[in-house]
């Protein structure tokens, strides 16, 4: 039976009493313990000045923008302020998102309808990502009908190669697009010269600085980061999010146009039916302005000396990462020029070591990688400010864990890839096994795995198509509405 609506109110008590309950056994995301998913300053008046404005607007929505002034007004100045950082002018112009999925399939559809209004090519259009991009473009590309023509990148650098991007672009190529640092290992592409091969091709370039909101204070403060912003002619677009290394709450992103011209393909207008003109600035239409509050709010609390001194103590960390981690045995993938990195062992079993540091009080990202695709597993370090502080005690920790991992024996992944002939498997008969495979893994109803080094082996070992099946199913399974008791 499905848990139904309470029959009587229940108390403020009760109900604050039950979340606590309910997130005893989540992760803290201000422990500083955290490598992914949390971007954490240390700073607790931060925190509550954004919660404070947060507060102050959560019950005014965004959709109506005459109703509230005062929205409009942060919006266009919230989007001045990063069109400034991204060497804007102008006639830069962009809008507010709730993250970066959002700003990223603004600028495709801006991008794809561009195509067919002004240069007219023939369809479906297509988008040129170097195997690195967010998977946000695949979805934005499912969702909006493009084709992606995928390029790999160097081996060693793990960064685009302008002569595999230029081979790519044709007739039928809407955009392009490079990752100003891309995710996986925190290498920025080459974005000058792919903006040369866009002008060359005539083609927009949008740039995913989703998670490069650190990078021009790492230039201020003299590292070496390629040029990557509109100093770049080629580049048309660029989406930068401000839950991440601008510190705000999530969701909250900004996607940036060097011309009001190229904005216009992604706003949204109807006035064909009785209501009020629609007009959709981004995807969402109602949406709380708690968030663009909290953003405004927190860059203007830090300013630019308070982000150059985040940028300070992510440096730091990182610096003693990239010492500590090979002297472990470690191999740091590529160059990384940003605040991410991901690292690989040819000795030790990674997934096993990410659970045993979860069992320690640490939590890592597992990139399972692919064996199909050559892609080597390994683990992804997203180093926040805190860790200026922690990154010792880290090192320490993944010593003792490399040290008792040592001849452990493996998590049995290829023993039940043979044993279900999982990747020689057709889908048609992968479906019909699927309850089996699910209970294996130990995938329940609403419940997932608490231990995930034999799920991320078998994603590794298995091929691509087999692990987005088996996935769609598991979420399936775990997202099903609650029964009674």
């Amino acid at each position: 039976m499905l848990r139904p609506l309470p029959k009587k109110p229940c108390s403020a008590e009760e109900i604050l009493r039950t979340l606590e309950e309910y997130s005893a056994h989540d992760l803290d995301p201000h422990s500083g313990k955290m490598w992914a998913h949390s971007y954490e300053t240390g700073l607790s008046e931060l925190l509550d000045v954004a919660r404070r404005a947060y507060v102050m607007f959560m019950d005014k929505t965004m959709l109506n923008f005459t109703v509230y002034p005062s929205i409009l007004r942060m919006e266009n100045e919230v989007v001045a302020i990063m069109a400034s950082f991204m060497h804007g002018d102008e006639q830069t112009v962009g809008s507010f998102t709730y993250g970066g999925t959002e700003s990223i399939m603004l600028a495709v559809k801006a991008a794809r309808d561009h195509y067919r209004r002004v240069k007219r090519g023939p369809e479906p259009p297509e988008m040129v990502l170097p195997s690195t991009a967010h998977p946000a473009f695949y979805k934005a590309a499912e969702f909006l009908g493009l084709k992606v023509v995928k390029v790999p990148v160097d081996p060693e650098t793990l960064k685009a190669v302008p002569d595999e991007v230029n081979e790519a672009v044709g007739e039928r190529t809407a955009l392009i697009v490079g990752s100003a640092p891309n995710y996986p290992y925190g290498t920025v592409d080459p974005i000058r010269e792919l903006g040369e091969i866009a002008l060359d091709k005539g083609v927009w370039l949008h740039v995913d600085a989703c998670i490069g909101f650190v990078l021009p204070f790492f230039k201020k403060l003299g590292e070496s980061v390629p040029d990557f912003d509109f100093s770049v002619e080629g580049v048309s677009s660029i989406s930068v999010d401000l839950h991440k290394y601008g510190y705000a709450p999530k969701g909250a992103s900004v996607v940036l146009y060097r011309s009001e011209e190229l904005r216009l393909y992604h706003i949204y207008v109807n006035s064909v039916w009785p209501g009020y003109p629609l007009v959709n600035t981004v995807v969402l239409s109602t949406r709380s302005a708690g968030p663009l509050a909290a953003a405004w709010a927190v860059l203007h609390y830090l300013g630019e000396e308070g982000y150059l001194e985040m940028a300070k103590r992510i440096l730091y960390a990182k610096e003693k990462l990239l010492k500590g981690l090979p002297e472990l045995g470690f191999e740091v993938l590529g160059r990384p020029e940003a605040s991410l990195l991901a690292f690989t062992s040819k000795d030790i079993n990674i997934f096993q070591l990410a659970d045993w540091l979860k069992e320690h009080s640490w939590y890592v990202q597992v990139q399972p990688g692919s064996k199909a695709l050559g892609v080597p597993p390994s683990l992804h370090l997203t180093i926040s400010p805190v860790h200026d502080k922690l990154a010792s005690a880290f090192l320490e920790t993944l010593a003792r864990g490399v040290e008792e991992l040592r001849g452990r024996p493996g998590t049995g992944a290829e023993e039940l890839v043979e044993e279900l002939n999982i990747a020689e498997m057709p889908l048609e008969a992968l479906e019909e096994a699927m309850p089996m495979l699910l209970q294996a893994i130990g995938i329940g109803e609403g419940e997932a795995p608490t231990e995930m080094a034999l799920i991320n082996e078998l994603i590794y070992l298995v091929p691509p198509e087999i692990v987005e099946l088996v996935f769609k199913h598991a979420v399936s399974e775990l997202f099903k509405p609650a029964k009674q008791g």
